[in-house]
């Protein structure tokens, strides 16, 4: 194994994980506007890797690049929400699967299940911002253990815009603790390479979601993170 360090990431790429993490926690609320200059003054980025990053959020549908004007923040809808949660649960169930049938599924698991106590540690403390962390960090897990580059590519395309939505509504819903509960079982299934479990436990975690994200979601109309689509 080598003992090489980890390659630094580049200053597009910062820039890029400081910009989306803020349009993610609503830092940079939906519908205002942003030139590279105001981006770079209020992060202490330079210009030409803000102008790289935005680029690449506008293929993720997180901004409008607007000329002469600058950066819009996009607000979602509630047929964004929707369609990506129902495209997300195909292609993590696929991944998810696909680790269980693997002889070192526990191993590639590991990732997961740290996930998984952190969610556990945040519902203990009620810290419900540490819990979405962790629970994007549980998805992702899964997605990168697949050892499946394009799978994963299309899956986190796609999230990006539903955990903006689960940041906006974590104060206003419910603490999650039966999310919680369901993360580990469906960890627990992976570990065990019980598919037939495993799906259960998906079509049924992922309709209760997608049900109490878009009631909440229909709840807010009128706050400025989401728009209608009629």
């Amino acid at each position: 194994m080598s003992n090489k360090p980890a390659k630094p990431k580049s200053l597009t790429d910062q820039a890029y994980e400081v910009i989306r993490e803020a349009i993610l926690t609503n830092e940079l609320k939906p519908e205002t506007l942003w030139t590279d200059r105001e981006l770079s003054e209020k992060f202490g980025l330079s210009r030409t890797p803000v102008r790289e990053a935005v680029l690449r959020l506008k293929t993720q549908k997180l901004v409008e690049i607007l000329p002469r004007r600058g950066t819009r923040i996009l607000p979602l809808s509630v047929d964004d929400i929707r369609e990506i949660q129902q495209l997300s649960k195909a292609l993590e169930l696929e991944a998810a699967r696909s680790i269980s049938l693997q002889d070192d599924r526990t191993e590639r698991a590991k990732d997961i299940g740290r996930a998984v106590e952190a969610m556990e540690q945040a519902i203990e403390t009620e810290d419900r911002q540490s819990w979405v962390k962790a629970d994007m960090q549980f998805h992702r897990a899964i997605m990168f253990a697949c050892n499946n580059n394009r799978l994963c590519d299309m899956y986190l395309s796609m999230r990006e815009l539903t955990d903006r939505a689960r940041f906006f509504t974590m104060h206003v819903r419910e603490l999650p603790r039966k999310s919680t509960v369901e993360h580990r079982q469906i960890y627990e299934a992976i570990c065990t390479g019980d598919s037939i479990r495993l799906a259960e436990l998906y079509h049924a975690h992922w309709a209760r979601t997608t049900k109490e994200l878009l009631s909440i979601i229909e709840q807010q109309d009128n706050a400025s993170m989401f728009r209608n689509s009629g």
